[in-house]
C-alpha cells in the first residue's frame, strides 16, 4: 500500500474511532443512531477503497 494509501485508511480509521466515541457519551438513542449510521457507513467506505486499492495491486 502507498502512502497515501496507508494515509486514507488511517484517516477512516480516525473517524470511525470519533464517532464510536460519541455513540458511548451518546445522550439519546436518535443520537446512538445517527452515530452508529455514520460508523456503518464509513466501515463500509473503508472495505470498499481497501477492496479497490488490493484488486488494483494484484
Amino acid at each position: 500500500m502507498s502512502e497515501l494509501d496507508s494515509f486514507i485508511v488511517e484517516g477512516h480509521q480516525k473517524v470511525i474511532d470519533h464517532y464510536r466515541r460519541l455513540l458511548d457519551t451518546a445522550s439519546s438513542e436518535a443520537e446512538r443512531g445517527r452515530f452508529a449510521q455514520r460508523i456503518a457507513q464509513e466501515d463500509e467506505a473503508l472495505k470498499l477503497f481497501v477492496s479497490r486499492r488490493t484488486r488494483k495491486a494484484a
